[in-house]
């Protein structure tokens, strides 16, 4: 690492460093990101609003748009970053000012976000990732030249590793980028794309026209959601009054069929737009994931910041060999949590390979852990179940006695909570937990003990009665804790001090 270092200081210069601004064209990525908001509003105004103003709208909205994009100039105009020999310096702000000074040994990584216009313009988001706030990111430069973003990435990487030298036994080595010719880790080709989204169920296109409806309701008339309405929008209420009940069960079987298969196709859409030339690289650091179609992300993994492993899979996908792993990490992925995919839909082989690479094992599954207390099924269903029940009974008698028929969904409940309780199990082995939860969505929790920050034992007024506990396990960069639910007092105990003695 000395030799690395001395390399690096003397092929990067030590003077500081200019003023530099984002990219004039982010003016425009800016005002896209406005107007649609800005134009709704406008719309609203016009169509919905005081009379003695809707003649003014033309002139409300030319000066709107002349505030916005001054407002948007001056803000890019006041912004700008500067690489001195210690740290990056970030200024900002209109009115009052706000100059953040980031070391580089601070900066874990720089990770790199193209959407589809920036990509279309040349510009990339350049992401600093840093251990110190909650999203994981406290420097965000939106939008630099691509060729910026890559010497900025370089020389920051380049400068870390001299501040860092030969003293910090988990300093990072200087990254190297994956070649194009260099066999990836792991990669998904388009067949294996479609695949993983088969199995991503989304109703992200119902959120859509959600949000649409939300910001356009003024142009809605107030019964939209009445079904009759809407059967005489689609010219088939005469129809459905003609059909006699045993055909009217039928058609709302197959408009429950349509919405499947719309779920089926908006997951496929989703994922492909998500993981679409999806690729994991070993770097000298960790990992380097690439993805994405529309907007295309960049994100280099460190090995020390990864605290534990996800496995994630499902009856049907388990049957057919099929996992996901996700690493939790103290860098956040893009602007959401700090769980990182690095395998969205890999074989049992490919998942052990990954997890080789960063210390983690993956030696026990299903039969051979430790079940909890059936209490874990039954006690929660002894205060909710009555509550339902006389909802059904108060609303069959005072509404329509048809409602009673509910009756029989309710054995659901007690069914769902028992594959709960039995898809939840834990183990502890080799200096390592394992947490299993769920039972459609199963995700098996591999953290080794030395990431365990706390130990926390919970009880209820009903679980300190039959002499029940639950475990919590803290870990850094994980917003909940690792929980274990249901154990008796003593077991409990037991587990907390074999945890904290190993970790």
């Amino acid at each position: 690492m000395s030799d690395v270092s001395g390399m690096v200081a003397s092929s990067v210069p030590t003077e500081p460093g200019t003023e530099r601004r984002l990219h004039p064209l982010t003016l425009m990525l800016d005002l896209s990101r406005q107007l649609p908001q800005a134009l709704i509003g406008l719309i609203a105004l016009r169509l919905s609003g005081p009379d003695e103003i809707r003649s003014w709208v033309a002139l409300i909205a030319f000066v709107a748009i002349v505030a916005m994009f001054g407002t948007t100039f001056w803000k890019w105009w006041r912004f700008s970053y500067r690489l001195d020999p210690q740290e990056l310096r970030i200024a900002s702000g209109i009115i009052s000012r706000n100059v953040r000074s980031i070391p580089y040994e601070r900066i874990q990584d720089v990770n790199l976000e193209q959407g589809l216009l920036s990509r279309m313009l040349g510009m990339a988001k350049v992401r600093l990732e840093t251990g110190s706030s909650g999203s994981g990111d406290e420097g965000v430069l939106d939008s630099v030249d691509l060729a910026e973003a890559g010497r900025l990435r370089d020389v920051i990487r380049l400068r870390k590793a001299v501040q860092a030298g030969a003293s910090d036994p988990q300093a990072d080595a200087v990254p190297l980028p994956a070649e194009a010719d260099t066999p990836p880790m792991f990669a998904m080709d388009t067949r294996r794309v479609l695949t993983a989204g088969v199995f991503n169920f989304s109703l992200v296109f119902f959120a859509l026209i959600g949000a649409l409806v939300n910001n356009l309701d003024f142009l809605l008339p107030g019964d939209i959601w009445d079904p009759r309405r809407l059967l005489d929008l689609l010219g088939l209420d005469d129809l459905f009054a003609a059909l006699d009940i045993a055909a009217r069960v039928l058609s709302v079987i197959a408009a429950l069929f349509g919405l499947l298969v719309i779920g089926l196709i908006g997951g496929i859409i989703r994922t492909g737009l998500r993981e679409h030339g999806f690729r994991l690289d070993r770097t000298e650091t960790g990992f380097r994931r690439r993805r994405g179609l529309i907007t295309l992300t960049d994100v280099v993994m460190p090995l020390h910041r990864i605290q534990a492993a996800v496995i994630a899979t499902g009856p049907v996908r388990r049957r057919l060999g099929w996992f996901e792993l996700k690493v939790q990490s103290l860098a956040s992925d893009s602007e959401k949590d700090s769980d990182h995919s690095v395998a969205p839909l890999a074989h049992a082989e490919e998942v052990r390979a990954i997890l080789n690479e960063t210390g983690i094992r993956w030696d026990t599954d299903y039969p051979q852990m430790r079940s909890v207390d059936p209490a874990m099924w039954w006690v929660p269903l002894v205060f909710a179940l009555p509550v339902p029940m006389v909802g059904i009974a108060v609303s069959a008698t005072l509404a329509n006695p048809w409602l009673a028929l509910l009756y029989v969904l309710l054995p659901v409940v007690p069914l769902c909570s028992w594959l709960h309780w039995r898809a939840h199990r834990y183990a502890l082995e080799g200096g390592q937990l394992y947490v299993r939860d769920g039972f459609w969505a199963q995700r098996l929790t591999l953290l080794p003990l030395r990431r365990v920050q706390s130990v926390d034992i919970k009880q209820s007024a009903v679980s300190r009665f039959i002499g029940l506990a639950e475990v919590e396990i803290g870990v850094a960069g994980r917003s909940t804790a690792v929980t274990v639910h249901a154990i008796p007092l003593q077991e409990a105990i037991a587990l907390r001090t074999r945890l904290i003695a190993i970790s």
